[in-house]
């Protein structure tokens, strides 16, 4: 047992299912796995897709980041605001806010839960490891924003300073000889005004800010231009001055006299350059960190000598760079997913300057589309990809694994604190649904009719229980080392004055949660059950020979019954019930006794489903028994031990099994079904009727409650 109470205490902190039944709890947020192919929020839901039970430690890492990340747009982000701004100023505004809400939002989140902290940062590192996250190589539009969220966050999380070197290479390749300037004004902004963003509405005026910004440098660039354009035509019209020699020059290169056009570049670099020309001989001068295609400044040079664009030249191959060229090459050959094919689409004029203007990027920008909904650092793509590669069968890490069953957890059910087990909350009370599970109708009737039937066989089996457990606590409390005298004999010491000290002694026995699952296919009806079901027939007398449901529902109320008794804390779920449903709640740990019993005997009303699920029966049962404090966990599966999907039930109860908790079949009805029990090794017991349930539970009892 002690290896049992390990495995589910490592369950309980490391593996996905409890890790959202927690933050529902503490955030009162629901969580729908299954449902969409998508993983997405609309801002009261969480919505993912199905996952295997058994993660790896990286996508379970990016698993709880996204439940984080989601948490936080759900507590902090302002959705209704963020939809209107999109709406209003376009793709670029859009995904600009998205990534400054992000940064504030994952801040303001790692504020309220330390535990955030450290998830997103190993986020960061895991996509970047994996090239799975956006480097700004696609557009500058995307760079601006790209860079924007990694400068913020590479001061205070050293996990994004390498993503921050990729993007600020893919930066200046796309602003060129203009890449300083903007990025240095971008940094001023961040550095200045992003303090002060404390909701999703400051960080939309900050991308304001930022768009504005971009269009007051643009336009300045043109002020600029047009003055130098104004001086030039005054000199022109002045005085033929040798500058006109040099152009002529230049303008005969391309019909062959390259010596006399060579000798004026060297003697006149600057002029060529002046005159917006000689672009195409830019490798011949060094610069400092942009682009050496960029040197031509408004880009109406024309290529000399013969060069052609993708032959090699005017695209800084030969030229000294400051490392801005070399650290876009890495970032963008190990790009992966990210980036389209590494420096060659930066190289080609459509990923750099290119000579072009800053208004001319700017407008780029300003007019992006299809930027899309994909984050800079996406780990909701990362869990959607996990999702659709298990269930294609082509995951290599998930081989032989299928993926867990749809299901709903919902945080509101333990809000409120409940007296059945310590830490876990209220009952399902008068609520409709719990956890996406419809609660069974009531029906006390039935079950006082079950009872007389039962007589004392649970308060018999119940004082039996309580023997033993009291023989093992007293076992406990006098037990000693061989040589030594028991501590509780020293119930007296004197220290030589009038003080006396007694040493008193509370054992703590072990708490044992018990799920119980109830198998309520039609396979176990007989005619008058499913006459019943349908309120055909009243109610009526118990008959000598019990149908297999009779049984396996007299069974229930014998187990509520002795476990309430002992003081375990317990949950009753049914399967397969009829409508098509997968589950119904029919006792929650917070329920009381008389509630439990009363859902019990409505159990007959909701029979008859026509597939048994055991496999995702023992799933439901299991990711809520996993979150139970107790130290020991223990899940009975009453049924007629023909399920519909083999695998399936035999892979979940491994996964149970590997949790910490003990899965134990009651096969009950004189047709049933136990090659797959044996073939698989797991604990089972045979019983006829409700008679045969109890010497075989107390036969069990030291290895299960003990």
């Amino acid at each position: 047992m002690t290896a049992l109470m390990n495995f589910s205490r490592n369950a309980i902190t490391q593996g996905w299912i409890a890790f959202f039944r927690t933050l529902a709890s503490n955030t009162g947020i629901k969580f729908v796995f299954g449902e969409n192919e998508q993983a997405r929020t609309d801002g009261k839901t969480v919505y993912l897709p199905a996952l295997p039970v058994n993660l790896t430690e990286d996508d379970l890492t990016l698993t709880k980041a996204f439940g984080f990340h989601e948490v936080g747009h759900c507590q902090f982000s302002d959705v209704v605001f963020f939809q209107a701004f999109a709406a209003k100023h376009g793709d670029f505004a859009r995904f600009l806010l998205n990534a400054l809400d992000d940064v504030y939002m994952e801040y303001k989140q790692t504020r309220a839960t330390r535990e955030a902290e450290i998830y997103f940062r190993r986020k960061a590192g895991i996509l970047f490891e994996r090239k799975q996250f956006r480097d700004g190589s696609n557009s500058v539009a995307e760079a601006v924003a790209c860079y924007a969220l990694c400068y913020l966050r590479a001061d205070r999380w050293s996990e994004y300073r390498d993503p921050l070197a990729v993007i600020e290479a893919n930066f200046n390749k796309h602003f060129g000889v203009h890449a300083e300037n903007v990025r240095g004004n971008l940094n001023d902004i961040l550095i200045n005004e992003f303090p002060s963003v404390d909701s999703t509405q400051d960080a939309g005026s900050l991308s304001l800010r930022i768009i504005s910004m971009l269009k007051a440098l643009s336009d300045d660039e043109e002020k600029k231009k047009e003055e130098e354009d104004q001086g030039q035509d005054s000199q022109e019209g002045g005085q033929p001055s040798s500058n006109s020699g040099s152009s002529d020059d230049q303008g005969q290169s391309g019909q062959g006299d390259k010596a006399q056009s060579g000798s004026t570049d060297e003697q006149q670099p600057g002029n060529a350059q002046k005159d917006g020309k000689g672009g195409a001989e830019g490798e011949s001068k060094p610069q400092s960190g942009n682009e050496s295609s960029n040197d031509g400044g408004q880009g109406d040079a024309q290529p000399q000598g013969g060069d052609q664009p993708g032959d090699g030249k005017g695209k800084g191959e030969s030229k000294p760079d400051s490392g801005n060229e070399s650290g876009a090459d890495d970032g963008q050959s190990g790009a992966g997913e990210c980036g389209k094919d590494g420096t060659q689409d930066h190289n080609d004029g459509s990923g750099s300057a290119n000579g072009r203007s800053l208004k001319e990027i700017v407008d780029e920008i300003l007019n992006a589309k299809g930027l899309g909904d994909k984050e800079v650092f996406d780990d909701r793509e990362a869990v959607t990809t996990v999702s659709k590669s298990v269930q294609a069968g082509t995951n290599p890490n998930y081989k032989g694994q299928t993926l867990a069953p749809k299901c709903v957890i919902d945080g509101k059910l333990d809000a409120a604190p409940g007296k059945a087990g310590k830490g876990f909350g209220g009952g399902a009370g008068n609520k409709e649904v719990v956890d996406g599970m419809s609660v069974c109708p009531q029906d006390a009737d039935e079950v006082r009719a079950m009872e007389r039937r039962l007589g004392r066989k649970a308060q018999v089996l119940a004082s039996k229980l309580q023997g033993l457990l009291m023989q093992q606590e007293e076992a406990e409390s006098y037990s000693t080392h061989r040589g030594q005298l028991g501590q509780n004999h020293l119930y007296r010491l004197s220290l030589g004055d009038v003080r006396l000290f007694t040493q008193s002694e509370e054992t703590e026995r072990p708490t044992t949660a018990v799920s119980i699952v109830v198998d309520l296919s039609s396979s176990t009806q007989d005619k008058n059950d499913k006459l019943f079901a349908k309120g055909e027939k009243p109610q009526f007398e118990a008959a000598v020979a019990p149908s297999t449901l009779r049984s396996i529902l007299e069974s229930v109320v014998l187990l509520e019954d002795v476990f309430n008794k002992i003081g375990c804390p317990r949950e009753v779920l049914g399967f397969a019930p009829k409508g098509g449903e997968l589950m119904t709640m029919v006792r929650s740990f917070g329920d009381s006794n008389q509630t439990a019993l009363k859902r019990i005997g409505g159990l007959r009303h909701v029979a008859g489903g026509g597939h048994t699920p055991i496999g995702e029966a023992v799933f439901h049962a299991g990711r809520r028994l996993l979150t139970h404090e107790a130290n020991r966990k223990v899940m009975f599966v009453l049924t007629d031990g023909a399920p519909g999907d083999v695998a399936k039930a035999t892979e979940m109860t491994r996964f149970c099994e590997s949790s910490g908790i003990r899965v134990v079949y009651l096969v009950i009805g004189d047709k049933v079904r136990t090659d797959w029990l044996t073939k698989a090794g797991f604990p089972f017991a045979v019983a006829l009727t409700s008679d045969e349930v109890a010497p075989t539970l107390l036969a069990e009892a030291k290895k299960l409650l003990l």
